[in-house]
């Protein structure tokens, strides 16, 4: 079953007027992201606060004398590791342990 002449000229033409509707509307863009720089390029940085509480797993498990690792969250959005004690939990605290250099 072969179209005519006429037939296809008419599919064509349908269907490149349905190409031109899409071809007037509006292309919408997402905002570029801002790149926030890391205040410690330093430090490894880790995307997520599991995969840095398994790199505080692994060096726990191969060295010794590994001082107090913990994560946090970085003005970068990734996460690092810090052996710095977290001063923001009870006020005792503060005045036992003193502040690592």
């Amino acid at each position: 079953m072969a179209f005519s002449d006429d037939e296809l000229e008419e599919f064509y033409r349908t269907v490149e007027q349905r190409t031109a509707w899409r071809r007037e509307r509006p292309v919408r863009r997402s905002r570029p992201r801002a790149v926030r720089v890391c205040p410690t390029p330093y430090k490894d940085c880790y995307r997520t606060p599991m995969e840095a509480t398994e790199a505080i797993e692994r060096s726990r498990s191969t060295r010794y004398g590994v001082p107090w690792l913990r994560s946090y969250q970085c003005e970068c959005g990734s996460w690092h590791l810090t052996s710095t004690p977290d001063y923001r939990g009870d006020p005792a605290d503060r005045t036992r342990r003193g502040r690592r250099h």
